[in-house]
């Protein structure tokens, strides 16, 4: 008890300390601007790294420690923001690319705020580096945390809504797979084990309803519960209804992948039981589907890493658009479960294909690293990298284009992440012994919670399924195919294509969603006009011509149009 209440003392006299330095660095920025050095308001992108022990996660929250604390004071002691702007940063516009949990690093992530900076002194009017705020804001931050650049970048840029993919590598020792094949009470060989879990993961390839791989159902029934109890008072008291704040509500766009919900699915006293009933039916057998559950997932795959820092772990690597809370984390257990036989293989794709609810397990945190970022948009004015988009986005001279990493940047955040995360995470996982032992505790228990699952049933499920699927197909490849023959007959305009047919594109080729896929539409659809693509040719065929065509030659076929279209 004593050492905590002088843990409490501690900190409050740091507090104190920082709420003292803050008011002198206020001064101080204010006689260095005096003096003549013109601050001005301008968007920068901030692209940070660092690892996620010792924090509760990212985002800014004044009852706990977080990522975002330690940034806010590095960037006020740099004197890029205003004391009056200190407790609110969204009057800065702050965003940021991704939101990570507690325990979750990340080896790249991208945040965006208006700083105040000394445009005409300090700015690289090439790249748009802000020189020096990099330096100051490192020398303010623990090394566990590291800014790699700060570029001055187009006043529209929002790291969170401009970002069009992220990417994120989850590493488990080898042991782990072990635990759940014991667990699963089964005597699997281990290298069965891992072939099935390297299937299992590339199976979320694509467009899914990962209603069964998120554990912030919970939240998302007490939101809208709350939401509709609010409009049922609006009807009945038309001026309680003026005194009701506005909420946002839930954000489909919102990337968190590893939210440290400790929300479960079961009902419990709540407002959340009623609006779970109007999701789930009431043997809590299904759930109807909802839209923010329908997730792109472009790239799956794993592999095992023989020497990991010493040891033997697999690697996941998943790149996708935006994940739901724990989805990554459900993602692993569930590919874990199926490959330690705890459930069958008819039992995982009932979960990721039909509305049945089957219960996966949450993988813990330690291994859970974001990667990096894509970033898009109408207007393209941001790269993290030079990549395919980037070049294209360079071709409009009224936009300049700023890409946040250069060669040597990169490289030291590689370095960062093989030398400080990754020892972090391997780390994590051999201090932390017991996370092992409860892995097996709880990974049993919710098998457990799945024996009255019957495999004829989802299998029964999941033929309604796609024979459903292949009916919707059928239907949507013959309106397509009206449509290319309205075209070419009577210059009827209509879509040409298939829906989601862009996700395809990425996951096919390997391609970043932007203007790169966009010219790689058009170009198809001028085949599918001249007569070079049947009018017949389905999604399959479509994507087997670009790849025997050429995917760089057909894009520029597209950029070409693009090009001639503007001019």
């Amino acid at each position: 008890m004593l050492g905590q209440r002088s843990l409490a003392f501690a900190r409050g006299a740091a507090a104190a300390q920082l709420r003292v330095s803050r008011r002198f660095l206020s001064v101080a920025g204010a006689a260095k601007t005096d003096a003549g050095s013109r601050l001005v308001k301008r968007k920068v992108a901030i692209v940070a790294g660092y690892s996620g022990s010792g924090f509760s996660g990212v985002q800014l929250n004044e009852n706990v420690h977080t990522i975002e604390h330690e940034l806010r004071d590095a960037v006020f002691r740099a004197g890029a923001i205003r004391e009056s702007n200190f407790e609110d940063l969204t009057k800065i516009d702050w965003s940021r690319s991704s939101r990570t949990d507690k325990g979750v690093h990340a080896g790249c992530i991208v945040f965006s705020a208006k700083l105040l900076i000394d445009e005409e002194n300090v700015m690289d009017p090439a790249t748009g580096r802000v020189r020096g705020l990099a330096e100051a804001l490192n020398a303010s931050l623990p090394p566990t945390i590291r800014v790699f650049s700060c570029t001055r970048v187009n006043k529209r840029f929002d790291a969170r809504k401009n970002c069009v993919l992220r990417e994120y590598e989850y590493f488990m020792p080898l042991s782990l797979l072990e635990r759940s094949v014991e667990a699963a009470g089964n005597r699997t060989d281990v290298d069965a084990a891992v072939d099935e879990f390297c299937r299992a993961v590339q199976r979320y390839q694509g467009v899914h309803d990962f209603h069964n791989f998120t554990k912030a159902r919970s939240h998302f029934y007490k939101e809208h519960a709350r939401i509709r109890d609010r409009r049922a008072t609006d009807e009945r008291d038309p001026e309680a209804a003026e005194a009701v704040d506005d909420s946002d509500g839930d954000d489909d766009n919102d990337d968190s992948d590893d939210s440290d919900d400790n929300d479960s699915d079961d009902a419990t006293a709540s407002p959340g039981v009623d609006a779970a009933s109007q999701f789930e039916d009431a043997q809590a057998t299904a759930r109807k589907a909802l839209p923010r559950h329908r997730r792109s997932v472009y790239a799956c795959s794993a592999s095992l890493v023989p020497d990991f820092c010493g040891q033997p772990f697999l690697r996941v690597h998943v790149v996708g658009q935006a994940f739901l809370f724990n989805q990554i984390r459900c993602m692993i257990g569930g590919a874990l479960a199926v490959a330690s036989q705890g459930i069958s293989r008819t039992m995982f794709d009932a979960a990721l294909n039909t509305n049945r609810i089957v219960r996966v397990p949450v993988a813990p945190a330690e291994g859970l690293v974001l990667l990096s970022s894509s970033f898009g948009g109408k207007l393209h004015t941001v790269s993290l990298f030079e990549d395919p988009n980037t070049v294209l986005a360079k071709e409009r001279r009224d936009l300049s284009h700023r890409v946040l990493l250069s060669r040597a940047e990169d490289k030291a955040m590689t370095a960062f992440r093989e030398d400080v995360l990754y020892t972090e995470v391997a780390a994590a996982w051999a201090n932390d012994g017991d996370e092992l032992a409860r892995w097996r505790t709880y990974l049993e228990r919710v098998l457990e919670s799945n024996a009255h699952l019957a495999d004829d049933e989802l299998a029964a499920a999941l033929e309604r399924v796609e024979a459903s699927a292949q009916e919707q197909q059928s239907k949507r490849l013959g309106f397509v195919q009206q449509n290319r023959i309205n075209y070419v007959n009577n210059n009827v305009k209509g879509g040409l294509l298939p829906r989601q047919f862009t996700t395809k594109l990425c996951v096919r080729f390997a391609v970043a969603p932007g203007i790169f896929t966009s010219d790689l539409r058009r170009a198809v659809t001028m085949h599918i006009k001249s007569g070079k693509l049947n009018l017949e040719s389905t999604e399959t065929e479509i994507l087997d011509y670009i790849a025997r065509y050429g995917v760089d030659r057909m894009a520029e076929e597209g950029r070409k149009q693009r090009l001639s279209i503007r001019t």
